[in-house]
């Protein structure tokens, strides 16, 4: 893939995922612009210095039964949210589909192929995390557990080779194979591990930022996953690689594979905050995009 369009791809994520930011927001921030639009009920705490209690009682019933009679809107207003989330969570994996030579070839086959063997390999990690981890008493970041998830989590990289090595395929070329596996492999860790708690949450009443980084995660994932089974199929598909890079392949996949370890790691040992892990998430994914996209293309150079 040419360079312009990798970056094109990355700056429409980018756009997609601040305008669903933007949009989503306003409608929630817009009340809360004057002291006189507040809903009393759903912020006592900030006008509690400016009513008595009577008043207050008397503010929040008024509200209470314009609520009654005007429910239609904050359910609008849930939905439109949730399928904002929705949007940012899961728009990037058809935005890449269609946006790529993907769709052209025809590729939605073995994207369903691959996540098919994801939700194998998702089977196997939680029989493996139910039977030799214990149930930790607090939220501190315990050093052997996170080792024991890093090699359960090398279960992933064995599914990524029998996804990319062992599942026919249409005759498609080695570039679009790795991305239909990494897409449809990232698509469903998406659908598995946030489509749920994304229908329960988003449609509640009282907004959080909680579904929007999810949604932000879900790119970083996207990124990531693309990235790791570019270097999958550098390591098992290409034989006439410059040796010179092949630890460079394989220390970029270490890398890629342990990177839930070490986000883990930020938010408990270090204690920094979701937009801070976030972040990272997204700005490593692109280094590690980059580096990957650098690799690839030298390994296609003749020798």
């Amino acid at each position: 893939m040419a360079a312009y369009k990798i970056l094109a791809l990355f700056a429409l994520l980018a756009l997609s995922a601040s305008a669903a930011t933007t949009i989503t927001t306003m409608p929630y921030l817009q009340p809360t612009i004057a002291m006189g639009n507040m809903d009393p009920c759903r912020h006592p705490a900030q006008v509690v210095a400016h009513l008595g209690r009577s008043d207050l009682a008397v503010a929040c019933s008024d509200a209470g039964d314009d609520d009654d009679g005007g429910g239609g809107g904050g359910d609008e207003m849930t939905v439109f949210h949730f399928l904002n989330c929705a949007a940012l969570t899961f728009g990037p994996h058809v935005v890449y589909y269609s946006a790529t030579p993907l769709s052209e070839y025809d590729t939605i086959g073995t994207c369903v192929k691959a996540a098919v063997v994801y939700l194998g390999t998702a089977l196997v990690k939680l029989v493996c995390l139910a039977t030799l981890l214990k149930v930790p008493e607090n939220d501190s970041f315990d050093p052997y557990q996170e080792l024991m998830k890093i090699f359960i989590g090398f279960i992933d990289v064995a599914g990524l080779y029998f996804a990319l090595t062992q599942l026919t395929h249409r005759n498609i070329s080695q570039n679009h194979k790795f991305q239909a596996v990494g897409l449809g492999w990232a698509f469903a860790d998406s659908v598995l591990h946030r489509l749920a708690p994304l229908w329960i949450g988003a449609r509640g009443l009282e907004f959080t930022w909680e579904y929007i980084f999810q949604g932000l995660e879900a790119n970083a994932n996207l990124v990531m996953t693309l990235s790791l089974a570019a270097l999958g199929s550098l390591m098992w598909l290409r034989k006439n690689k410059p040796r010179t890079l092949v630890p460079i392949i394989y220390a970029c996949a270490l890398l890629l594979a342990t990177m839930p370890s070490i986000t883990s790691y930020l938010r408990r040992s270090l204690e920094w905050q979701t937009p801070k892990v976030v972040g990272f998430e997204l700005f490593s994914s692109l280094v590690m995009a980059f580096i990957s996209w650098q690799l690839f293309s030298a390994c296609q150079r003749p020798m």
